[in-house]
């Protein structure tokens, strides 16, 4: 779970998210990417976090809910 401004930050960075751990890279992951290696973990399970959004795997909160 991440706020819309969280998520719009890590988007505009090109982050990612990692399915098997939940670590978030940072940037250097396209949007619609899957399988690539976790730097964390070394699963190949990091998808970029538009995709993580659309596959369900990432939910988004107001900002407001998270203060």
């Amino acid at each position: 779970m991440m706020t819309r401004s969280d998520y719009q930050d890590h988007a505009d960075s090109y982050g990612g998210l990692c399915l098997a751990c939940g670590d978030l890279p940072p940037s250097g992951i396209e949007p619609d990417a899957e399988g690539y290696e976790c730097e964390a973990c070394g699963e190949p399970a990091v998808c970029g976090i538009e995709q993580a959004l659309l596959l369900g795997r990432l939910g988004i909160s107001d900002d407001k809910d998270e203060s």
